[in-house]
């Protein structure tokens, strides 16, 4: 009768493993991430009657669960209720030809939450947290983005779940409260490395235009000649305003001022990047034009060559540092016989040098 006995849990455990390696072969197969969780509901109320991760429950999830990481990766953290057939889990499935594991947030939670509104606000909040995280950050930033909403998730889930209750309305406010107060936390953090993430790709395609400035000026001044245009001026001042772009934003990224709109990918701030350092130059060459065919007066410019080559870098790059700066001194050659104007110009170049 021994032998019998054992036999039988070795038959059951051979039987749970055949099916598991099927279900993992069973690539045409997908499970939702709601019927995981009704499985292991059922799982979790066989184990309370006796079946200790024995018996049809327990080769039922182990089936969908082999088939769900199939599809979406393997189950990296998970919080599952015991009460109700609720959970949350993060998921991370390696990518293909060396592309980024791609990291995902699941939550089913309507049952556990349906007489709590605010936590399931909260929850959903975990959600919109995930979803941006995983549409915008990579790398490091993206599995502690997610690792911080999945934590806060889970202890919200647990606050409806009656094994983790707490005793009284007034201990689920405070720790409600503080679940809200991390999960705001995960937020900000979210904030500052999209931010950082942002700026890479900003200061990206701002050097690659800055580059391609750079080698365009150097190939045409070195082959053509401007027509009644000196060509160490025009060119010298074309990269000075370049130049002043490229400090100014390095500048307030240093200062921690610098801002940019991560939400809308990754081509986006490519673009913005690429457009400053044009921008720069084209200010640095106004203000050359201006100074250089007296339509702005507010500057006398030096006789000698060189200290004339000099005091036109510095106007150029004082362009392309302060688009400000540069618009306001632009502007202000139509009231450069009213004495005001000099003035106000020359505040705002000390506000640039500034």
């Amino acid at each position: 009768m021994s032998e019998v006995a054992q036999a039988v849990p070795a038959k059951k455990e051979r039987r749970l493993r055949a099916r598991v390696q099927r279900a993992r072969t069973e690539t045409h197969r997908c499970v939702s991430f709601p019927e995981l969780v009704q499985t292991h509901f059922l799982r979790e109320r066989a184990f309370r009657d006796g079946e200790v991760y024995t018996g049809n429950a327990e080769e039922r999830y182990r089936e969908f669960e082999a088939a769900f990481q199939h599809q979406h990766g393997r189950i990296v953290s998970a919080y599952w209720c015991s009460s109700q057939p609720s959970a949350v889990a993060l998921t991370e499935a390696q990518g293909k030809k060396g592309a980024p594991a791609a990291i995902a947030f699941h939550r089913v939670s309507d049952w556990a939450t349906k007489d709590e509104p605010e936590i399931a606000d909260a929850l959903h909040e975990c959600d919109e947290l995930a979803v941006r995280a995983a549409q915008v950050l990579r790398g490091k930033t993206l599995h502690i983005c997610m690792q911080l909403v999945m934590a806060s998730a889970g202890h919200l889930l647990s606050l409806v779940d009656w094994p983790a209750e707490h005793e009284g309305k007034g201990k689920k406010e405070l720790a409600l409260k503080l679940v809200r107060r991390k999960l705001e936390k995960a937020r900000a953090y979210y904030h500052q490395a999209a931010n950082g993430q942002a700026q890479l790709y900003y200061f990206a395609g701002m050097m690659l235009s800055g580059f391609v400035l750079a080698f365009g000026s150097f190939a045409i001044g070195a082959n053509i000649d401007l027509w009644g245009i000196d060509n160490r001026e025009f060119f010298g001042c074309l990269t000075a305003g370049t130049i002043g772009a490229l400090v100014s934003v390095m500048a307030r990224i240093g200062s921690g001022q610098f801002r940019l709109d991560y939400d809308v990918g990754r081509r986006y701030p490519i673009f913005l990047g690429a457009l400053r350092p044009v921008i720069g130059g084209i200010f640095g060459l106004a203000l050359y034009f201006a100074v250089t065919s007296s339509l702005l007066d507010l500057f006398k410019l030096p006789t000698d060559a060189n200290q004339r080559f000099y005091f036109l870098l510095v106007i150029a790059f004082l362009a392309g540092f302060s688009e400000r700066w540069a618009r306001d001194t632009l502007l202000s050659f139509g009231g450069a016989s009213t004495a005001p104007a000099p003035q106000k110009t020359a505040e705002a170049t000390k506000a640039a040098v500034g």
